[in-house]
């Protein structure tokens, strides 16, 4: 039950760095974003949030954003399997 509470928690961690990076990146493309370009800026994000953090690592040259992403969803597919292991 522990791993599965902690798969989710680093799930959460790294869909909320991809968001942070998307936001890095509607921000450049929309300063004066209203709730339209909010909206579809979240509905796009939820269908590709991992691969937004590598636009900031690949243009801009920060790669912390998909550092974070990628390491905290591998950590949760560990905790994640380690919980499904100790269920069966």
């Amino acid at each position: 039950m522990f791993n599965k509470y902690v798969s989710y928690i680093f799930y959460l961690i790294g869909i909320f760095a991809g968001y942070l990076a998307s936001y890095e990146l509607l921000l450049q493309l929309a300063p004066n974003h209203g709730i339209v370009e909010l909206a579809g800026w979240f509905v796009v994000t939820a269908m590709f949030f991992p691969l937004a953090p590598l636009y900031p690592g690949i243009v801009l040259g920060k790669w912390t954003y998909a550092i974070v992403c990628f390491t905290a969803i591998a950590i949760g597919v560990m905790f994640g399997n380690k919980a499904r292991k100790l269920k069966a």
